[in-house]
């Protein structure tokens, strides 16, 4: 049975490209959803055609933005689309600055023997249940505007979110809610099942969501962590291991890979990896020599 890659992205058209040339299989699906507002990408990447896999370019796009709950709507659009389009096995959800770091053969097997599970990354420590806690329960406005410095527009909506989220500081104002929130990585890996759940709450998160800041780390493990799903985690206790992705908080935000860090990366666990840059290359071009020789 084949499964489905879903991708979001907003720049990095070299690592793009190396990304869906180890991602063309004929086990695979791609969907790639493009930031609208990301014109020159969308030019480059419109006539991109795979050779065994099948390829899915979303053409009514969303703008996205960072900390933005239209990041969860990009999500939901890809898992409907490709929900309507086949029945997959697992639904993996990259960035445009992910490379998978394991062979398609060794892929499809660790999914195989793991079937049914749900690999989703939980943040769980003291200070990430601090940040969820202001996340959640305040209300975060103009989330649009978070990365639009330089201009008066910006200092305007910077000084109203401000205020009112020093209002609820002092008040100790909290958000209501029935259910317990958690957090992780919007990278994730999940069944079939897992995407129909998430997609019956759609109207729900959509709603509960929109004035929550970084709605994206949120929305998947608050769903299926409150669900029959939690069962079915694959570990909940270390993020990384959770989702199989190698990625570094402790050098960055996240740390990109340095053209040094291939042995590293090689020698992972884990089944992708990100961050990558285009200005670190030459760990990219290692890791697709490496994975070309193992399609050989």
């Amino acid at each position: 049975m084949k499964h489905a890659f879903l991708i979001i992205a907003h720049n990095e058209y070299p690592i793009l490209e190396v990304l869906l040339s180890m991602l063309d299989d004929e086990r695979n699906d791609i969907y790639l959803h493009i930031d609208k507002r990301a014109v020159a990408l969308y030019q480059k990447i419109k006539g991109f055609k795979t050779r065994k896999a099948g390829f899915y370019l979303i053409e009514k796009s969303i703008k996205v933005y960072w900390g933005d709950i239209s990041l969860v709507k990009a999500e939901y659009l890809l898992f409907e689309t490709a929900l309507k389009n086949g029945t997959y096995v697992y639904y993996h959800l990259l960035s445009g600055t992910d490379l998978p770091i394991k062979s398609q053969d060794y892929i499809h097997e660790f999914f195989h023997k793991n079937s049914g599970k749900e690999f989703v990354g939980f943040w769980q420590n003291a200070a990430h249940q601090r940040d969820l806690e202001r996340k959640v329960f305040r209300y975060y406005f103009f989330t649009q505007r978070l990365k639009d410095k330089g201009n008066l527009l910006h200092e305007i909506t910077s000084l109203i979110r401000n205020a009112v989220l020093a209002l609820h500081k002092i008040s100790n104002y909290r958000r209501k809610t029935t259910f317990e929130f958690k957090k992780g990585g919007q990278w994730v890996s999940i069944t079939e099942n897992a995407v129909s759940y998430l997609l019956q709450y759609k109207s729900t998160i959509l709603k509960r969501m929109k004035y929550t800041l970084c709605p994206d780390e949120i929305f998947i493990q608050t769903l299926l962590w409150n669900s029959p799903f939690r069962e079915k985690m694959y570990c909940i206790n270390d993020a990384n291991t959770g989702c199989m992705r190698d990625i570094d908080w402790e050098r960055g935000n996240p740390y990109i890979w340095q053209n040094s860090d291939y042995k590293r990366l090689v020698d992972s666990n884990k089944i992708f990896a990100r961050k990558f840059h285009s200005k670190q290359m030459q760990v990219v071009r290692e890791i697709q020599k490496s994975y070309s020789k193992q399609h050989t």
